[in-house]
């Protein structure tokens, strides 16, 4: 997987797409907490989840399903108070979340992704795969392994989140 770090910057270039003069400044923070989200998963492994089961990591958080059914729950509550339409929201949040999990399939190592759970735990990578997978925690970022996964993540993840950035403000 790569940092939250990585993950919260995938979700703000994905919230600079949707954000405008008349959205508030929270939904920047909703970007970047959807683009972590998926790792609340890492709980289950106080809970006994063994790697590569339905609860583990990359399981079932990292699906699409569980992508569209928080998207739909977050629309439905937020899209009036953060001045997007229902439809716009709920694509704001389904992006900035599955972005978490697009990014997990690109990582060299690690389970892969269930994309597809409840109804399949096959796992997936992309046959393309730059980012450097992390480990967990963050005392090991402060190692000479550790700046070279943040700076394969700033190649791969942070520097295409501004130009995103920078083509939605253009564009805008």
């Amino acid at each position: 997987m790569p940092t939250v770090f990585s993950h919260m910057i995938a979700g703000l270039g994905v919230a600079a797409c949707f954000h405008g003069p008349e959205t508030p400044a929270s939904l920047w923070a909703l970007g970047a907490f959807c683009g972590a989200l998926p790792d609340i998963d890492v709980i289950g492994f106080r809970f006994g989840a063994r790697r590569g089961s339905l609860l583990g990591h990359r399981g079932i958080t990292h699906s699409l399903l569980v992508a569209v059914g928080f998207a739909t729950a977050i629309a439905a509550l937020l899209h009036g108070p953060l001045g997007l339409t229902l439809v716009r929201m709920w694509l704001f949040v389904f992006l900035a979340t599955i972005s978490h999990s697009l990014l997990d399939a690109l990582t060299n190592g690690g389970p892969g992704v269930a994309f597809f759970a409840p109804f399949e735990n096959r796992r997936f990578f992309f046959p393309f795969r730059p980012i450097e997978v992390c480990n967990f925690g963050l005392r090991w970022l402060f190692t000479p392994r550790g700046a070279v996964v943040l700076a394969r993540e700033c190649l791969w993840v942070w520097l295409p989140a501004a130009v995103l950035a920078g083509i939605a403000v253009l564009v805008r």
